[in-house]
Parts: structure tokens; sequence; C-alpha cells
């Protein structure tokens, strides 16, 4: 459940407005921030669904192995404050089951997914409620119990359904991870009829199909924003996405970001196919040139380096500040990619923008001040910061801010502007009796 609007507040308890759109929205936003992890990323085909589902097959190779990416990935979600449980295993029916009733972060090895359901309840096979309640009379528990069982005779009580779910968990039937995304907007590709190894003939083919890419995307009067490349091997494949500052039809400058990031990967094998995709596109900006020194010239100038930064360096390394709808200030900003339109965002995060009733930049920690003249109600009209005693002319304020049960340990601090006789501008805070400096206004 998201944070929404508080309508009630008992004995500390907090209950929220629980908003099932806003749900979808944000789990969306969040399969967007996970795409340098994976190409495939889909929702669990589930109503609501709560689950994200990611395709890392063959992708190992490009993070030492599969349980170093999703150790790189829960990390990464870590620093985004995000609470999650992830699985990784053969099958999607699998990893659901243990991401929701295993631990916290589980990996199974290759072919070891059965041994790793068969102590789990029968309910994270994603059974039907009233087939879980009366395998449950039946005193089948465990899915190990449920697998000892009769193929026929779970047929005859159950029907299809319960044998499906066993059989996607199991491998036997294969289960496909749909995209939350629409189909690409622009696919190209190339299928070699005998094998190759050498990394310059892979960037000549690569440079020929971005060729056609931009032919295509200029047809449309189109610009790519974030492109797909899959190289297929033998055997596995690579795979990795290239995500640009604005949009794009510029071959050379494609195929270089291309081949940017081409160098920084290791192929599993001789390559056989290659295949780029428009994950996403904007309409190309058309304007007659100026005859002298154009803004939109410095700007496009400025795209071109962070795309060229990003492609080096990755996106996660070229950010930029995005707003958070949360109430402590250290949490109402997480920093986002520059390039790439769809994953620029995270959830709930929109472009961060001026505020002129907060500071730009805030102390990394609160500082802790002596307040030598307090009124009864308001700010300090004195106190002391570096050694200096600083006279308060004028305030404003309060701003009251306070965090629920959500959060852990409580929050409630009411905010003041300040300025000193100085001219200078502080933003102080009150809580428990203490006084805090958080950041000084530019």
């Amino acid at each position: 459940m998201l944070p929404g609007t508080p309508v009630a507040e008992v004995a500390g308890l907090c209950w929220v407005a629980h908003d099932p759109a806003a749900d979808r929205r944000a789990l969306e936003e969040l399969a967007d921030w996970c795409e340098p992890f994976s190409p495939i990323i889909g929702l669990e085909n589930a109503d609501p669904p709560d689950s994200l589902l990611l395709d890392v097959t063959g992708l190992g190779p490009l993070f030492g192995d599969e349980a170093a990416l999703a150790e790189r990935l829960a990390r990464a979600l870590a620093r985004q404050r995000l609470r999650v449980r992830l699985a990784l295993a053969d099958t999607v029916g699998a990893a659901w089951a243990l991401a929701h009733a295993g631990g916290e972060f589980t990996v199974v090895p290759s072919g070891g997914g059965e041994a790793a359901l068969v102590d789990l309840p029968v309910a994270a096979l994603r059974l039907a409620p009233s087939q879980t309640a009366l395998l449950q009379e039946l005193g089948v528990q465990r899915v190990g119990q449920l697998l000892a069982l009769p193929r026929a005779s779970l047929a005859r009580r159950f029907g299809a359904a319960l044998l499906l779910r066993v059989d996607q968990a199991l491998g036997r039937v294969p289960e496909t991870i749909v995209s939350h995304r629409p189909s690409p907007e622009v696919v190209v590709e190339r299928q070699l009829e005998h094998p190759l190894q050498q990394r310059e003939a892979l960037a000549q083919l690569i440079a020929a199909l971005v060729e056609q890419l931009a032919r295509r995307l200029a047809e449309r009067q189109m610009g790519a924003i974030q492109l797909a490349c899959q190289i297929v091997c033998q055997p596995g494949e690579a795979q990795f996405v290239v995500g640009l500052f604005q949009p794009s039809a510029t071959a050379r400058h494609l195929s270089e970001l291309f081949q940017t990031r081409l160098d920084q990967i290791e192929l599993p094998g001789p390559f056989v196919a290659v295949r780029l995709s428009v994950l996403s596109a904007a309409r190309l900006a058309t304007r007659q040139r100026a005859l002298f020194d154009d803004p939109q010239d410095r700007r496009r100038e400025l795209a071109l380096f962070v795309d060229r930064l990003s492609s080096r360096l990755g996106q996660g390394a070229v950010l930029q500040a995005a707003l958070v709808p949360d109430a402590q200030p250290e949490y109402a900003y997480r920093y986002a990619p520059l390039a790439g339109a769809r994953s620029r965002r995270g959830p709930s995060e929109k472009r961060a923008v001026a505020d002129l009733s907060r500071p730009l930049l805030l102390e990394p920690r609160p500082i802790a001040l002596v307040a030598i003249a307090v009124a009864p109600q308001g700010a300090p009209r004195q106190f002391v910061w570096r050694g200096q005693s600083m006279r308060v002319a004028r305030s404003w304020g309060p701003e009251r801010i306070q965090t629920g049960w959500w959060r852990g340990r409580r929050i409630r601090r009411d905010y003041y502007r300040v300025e000193v006789e100085a001219g200078d501008r502080y933003w102080l805070f009150r809580s428990g009796g203490q006084w805090f400096l958080h950041g000084v206004f530019d």
C-alpha cells in the first residue's frame, strides 16, 4: 500500500487511503527503473499485480554470474530505500513462490527448483484460494506433499488449473514474461549463416543496422530515446540498453553510443544474430537555424555530452535530482538517470523544480544549534552557529513535518525560515525542544 492522504490517526496508528491505480503506476515506474538489469520486465499476471518479473536469461556473464546480477539489483533497490523480496530461479513460478514464501533474497542454482519448493506452503504455487483451502482441509500443507500425490487424482479433484501451476513452477510447461512495454516502435535485425567471433565484424554489422534504424526513424520524423541491442551467441546472448538525453535519429551519433557500450561487454561465444530495437521514441523538433548564436545549439551539445558520458560510464553514473512525495526532507528526493526518458524517473518521481520555501541544498545531517533567545512560540531570536552569534531579523513558519508508522521512528518537526541581520537566510527546525539547522538559502 502506498502512503496516501491520512484519514484517521488513533494512538499512533495512521490509516491511509488505498489507491490500487497508484500502486500499479508505481510498479510500472519501478519496472522502467529496473531496465538496466533486464531488457524484458513484466508485471505478474494478477489483479492487482504486486510483483515484477525480470528475464535475466544469458545476462549472468555481463555481471559475473546470475547471482552477482541479483545481488547488484538488490543493492541498487536498497539504495533507493525500497524493501523488496527477491528470488532468482529457472522458472517464473519457482521465483514467485520463493519471493513470496521464502527468504528476502534467494538464489536457486540451475536445476534446483523442485528441491527449493518442497518445503514451501502450497499457496506459493499461485493457486486459487478455494484450491488452497481444500488442500489444507485434506492435510496437504506443503508443496512436497502435493507433488507426492497422483496426478490423475489431482486432475479429477481440482481440475487442470492446479496441474498447470505445478508444471509451470517445475518448468514442464513454459511460461513467458509479457513485457509491460508496448512492442518496440522500430526493429532491425540480421541473421548470419555462420557464427562469427571478430569484434570488428560485429561493430560493422551494428553500424549497418543503425543506418537502417536511423532511416526508418527519419521517415517517421521520430527520434530514439531508448534503444536495446540483443546479440545472439552460441551459447547464450548479450543484451544492453542505450539511453539518450533527447530524441535523435542521427546514425553517426547512435552508432557512437552503441560502439561505446559494445566495448564494455563480454560475449559468451560466437555471435549468429544481432537485433536493434527502439524501445521509446519521440517526435523530432524541427526549426529554422538561426543566423547567429543559438541557445538550441548549446542544448544540443549538452545532450550529446550527456549521451556520451552515459554510454561510457553507464546511465546510473550520470544523474539528476528528482523529487519524490515524502514529508521528510532527507527522503524527498532521489537521483535518476539523465539519459533515457522512460528510465529517467523512478517510482512516484517528478522533475525537480525550484521551491522557494526550502533551500536547494541540505546539510548531510541536521546540525544541532544553541538557541540563546527563544520566543514562546515561533523561531529563535538568536542562535549560535560556527562560533558566531546570529540575531534573527525576520522569520516565517512554522511548517510542521510529521511521519507515520511506516518510517519506523516517528519524526515530528517544526521548520522555520529565518533571516539574520546580516541578510543570510537559514532553514531551522525544532524537535523535542532542541533546535537544528538543516539548510542555508543561496
